[in-house]
């Protein structure tokens, strides 16, 4: 049965078993982002450049085929749904990626291992994709409520911050554990893949009876019609360059194991402690992010105070130094877990709205058009705070090893301090600039229920 979303609050298992979903494809995002180019610079061999301009690669190249997969989400007709096969098939591919993403052959040609590196992103790119676009258009389809949605979200955030703990937590303590060689990132893939599998046939079967909508008669929209629509949708656009603001500090995550293991002199152990703290203040700060949106009634609003108060400990990195007190390094560990939960919550809380407004706009459902371009814009932004992170150690004369205690150039290490504190902070303020053209209210979006199937543009 097609419904068109309804305005009563969803199961509380529902909201939990989708928000679940994303842990698998979370997981192996944050391992890539935190783990990944120090595992090929350091384990596999390949210079920083080359390395992050791989990874850059297959998210440039996944960029251009999300709103085609988004597009073909949009037209699927099955038993189970428009989106929610697309959970276990893109779940099955990304399991097999992230065992080949860290178990490199030993060619002793390196470059045979670029080439074999290149081709597996490109293949969890995809992968990752197949189940991220459809997963992200469910949301507009299960509610029509504005703060229903942020509190759908709220579970994936809770999601996302396990995840994290997943990943970035117990991924380096495994890592320290195994002792750190190439055969510790094997297992440690190895320790993800159940996560993976088993996260999305809890969303597929926890979502069984939630609303859905069935695919319109012809979904099949001319390109430069797609262009006027999106173009027509002020509010996406401005939410879609915003993220890909705050997007980039997905890409400079990768600075942080360098910043462990050559600034601060600690082991993988220790960068995963400091993961547990911000994952936790992640998860513990959604209650309070959710009250101080009931209080102002403005998504925005909160959206711009959490990327604000992340921007004083991001800056504080310029004062860290080998052996300073644990506390300290917690305690920004905490500060920036919070504003990450408020800064996820209110970014993915405005997504649905702005696919809700196209719909009342248009009478035209087309969430999966808007996630392929949502993901788009993920992709290119953490492609590029990636491949700038690896541009910036490259220039400043950093050393790739086969080993990872290669020593660094003094270069090296100011670099490595720049991306750290510097980048993340101008993100942030530049998202919060942003962030004032950024016009949907709920009010406005209500007004615009008279619109539908009229074609309005306003």
């Amino acid at each position: 049965m097609a419904i068109t979303g309804q305005a009563a609050p969803l199961p509380t298992k529902v909201c939990i078993g989708w928000g679940l979903g994303t842990l698998g494809p979370v997981t192996v995002l944050t391992a890539t982002n935190v783990v990944l180019l120090r595992y090929l610079t350091d384990y596999v061999g390949i210079a920083a450049a080359v390395g992050a301009s791989l990874i850059a690669f297959s998210k440039v190249f996944d960029a251009f085929i999300d709103p085609a997969l988004g597009a073909l989400s949009d037209r699927t007709k099955s038993r189970w749904g428009r989106r929610r096969p697309y959970l276990i098939l893109g779940s099955a591919l990304l399991s097999v990626a992230v065992i080949a993403i860290f178990s490199v052959p030993d060619f002793a040609d390196v470059q045979l291992r670029v080439i074999y590196v290149g081709a597996i992103l490109l293949f969890y790119a995809v992968a990752y994709s197949l189940f991220t676009i459809p997963y992200l258009s469910m949301p507009a389809e299960m509610t029509d409520s504005y703060h229903e949605r942020s509190r759908l979200m709220s579970w994936r955030v809770y999601a996302v911050g396990l995840s994290q703990i997943v990943a970035s937590v117990l991924g380096p303590m495994l890592l320290g554990t195994l002792g750190g060689g190439e055969g510790a990132y094997f297992w440690m893939a190895m320790v993800f893949v159940p996560i993976i599998l088993g996260s999305a046939w809890i969303a597929f079967a926890a979502t069984r009876d939630a609303p859905f909508t069935e695919p319109a008669a012809h979904v099949h929209y001319p390109f430069a019609v797609l262009v006027r629509s999106v173009a027509a949708n002020r509010p996406f656009l401005v939410l879609i360059m915003v993220k890909f603001l705050t997007l980039m500090s997905l890409g400079v995550q990768a600075v942080f194991a360098f910043f462990f293991a050559h600034v601060l002199k600690l082991s993988d152990s220790a960068l995963g402690t400091y993961f547990l703290f911000s994952s936790l203040a992640l998860i513990a700060s959604q209650p309070l992010w959710l009250w101080l949106l009931r209080r102002t009634g403005d998504k925005k609003q909160v959206y711009m105070i959490a990327l604000a108060v992340g921007i004083p400990a991001f800056l504080s990195w310029f004062a860290a130094a080998p052996g300073d007190p644990a506390v300290l390094m917690y305690l920004r560990a905490v500060i920036i877990g919070i504003s990450g939960g408020g800064a996820i919550l209110m970014g993915q809380s405005l997504l649905p709205d702005t696919m809700e407004y196209d719909y009342r706009r248009t009478g035209l459902r087309r969430e999966g058009i808007f996630s392929g371009i949502y993901t788009t814009v993920e992709k290119l932004a953490g492609a590029i705070g990636v491949a700038f992170v690896g541009a910036m150690l490259s220039a400043s004369g950093y050393v790739a090893g086969r080993g990872g205690d290669t020593a660094q150039p003094e270069s090296a290490i100011q670099a490595i301090y720049l991306i750290m504190g510097i980048l993340p902070a101008t993100i942030s303020t530049l998202g919060i600039v942003g962030l004032l053209f950024y016009n949907l209210t709920e009010a406005r979006l209500k007004a615009t229920s008279s619109a539908i199937g009229l074609g309005a543009t306003s």
